[in-house]
């Protein structure tokens, strides 16, 4: 309660995930002192790659065909980031650049996300992307953007954040000498609290750029010029090629 860690507004203070330290005052710290007073659960070091297993197997085609529909992404890009059903919500597991499961995202069906208890963070990696690879690599933020650019046949990890996973995509990329591109996400401007302005996204992947830029053969950071992000863009160029092959010729 004296503390919190936040993946978007930047502080003087970075932490290794990604964010940034914020102390809490006295008012909100005595608040959230008083309102978790009770005594934590002990979290068991879960099996990841059982676990991701068996909500693989919870998966019915009719929950995939749900949020494939709902994502506007094809079901195949899906299950290639092996997504999964825990029973109420839909579950993507994250590794590490040795490909090891470290943690796994759920995703509710109203878009709420959280983890499994004892998840790190860690990166989408979906099937069929080789990290030996000399293809152009392109890193995303989130399961959702990931799953379009592989319908668009392109070699594709997420990042967990917009800021999240550098350490990780350095790691994955060290000694490969490969073409990168970094797709941003045109958010609209956050203040800080000393009143200045930012883009989280742009700035995060320019971050990403920076780190890895000694490691990579090139690296570019690219934005969508009017969608919000790469998803919004893949669906409107579908429905755009769509509303074309139904004109009269």
């Amino acid at each position: 309660g004296d503390a919190c860690c936040c993946m978007r507004v930047e502080s003087s203070i970075p932490m290794k995930n990604g964010g940034w330290l914020h102390k809490l005052n006295n008012t909100v710290a005595s608040y959230y002192n008083q309102k978790q007073n009770y005594e934590k659960p002990v979290l068991l070091k879960a099996d990841f790659y059982d676990l991701n297993k068996k909500y693989q197997q919870n998966l019915k085609p009719d929950l995939l065909w749900a949020l494939s529909k709902k994502l506007g992404v094809s079901c195949e890009s899906l299950k290639r980031l092996e997504m999964g059903w825990d029973g109420k919500n839909y579950s993507f597991p994250m590794r590490n650049p040795s490909e090891k499961i470290v943690g796994i995202k759920l995703r509710s069906p109203t878009n709420k996300k959280f983890c499994v208890a004892s998840s790190k963070i860690g990166l989408y990696w979906p099937y069929g992307v080789e990290i030996n690879s000399q293809n152009l690599l392109i890193i995303a933020e989130g399961e959702s953007d990931c799953a379009a650019l592989l319908d668009l046949q392109f070699d594709v990890i997420g990042r967990p954040s917009c800021s999240g996973g550098v350490e990780y995509i350095c790691e994955f990329l060290k000694g490969k000498r490969r073409d990168v591109i970094i797709m941003a996400d045109k958010d609209e401007p956050k203040t800080r609290p000393d009143g200045s302005v930012w883009f989280p996204g742009q700035e995060g992947a320019y971050r990403l750029a920076a780190a890895i830029k000694p490691i990579t053969r090139s690296v570019k950071v690219v934005k969508p010029p009017r969608y919000k992000d790469i998803r919004e863009w893949f669906i409107d160029r579908k429905s755009t090629r769509l509303n074309s092959s139904h004109e009269s010729p």
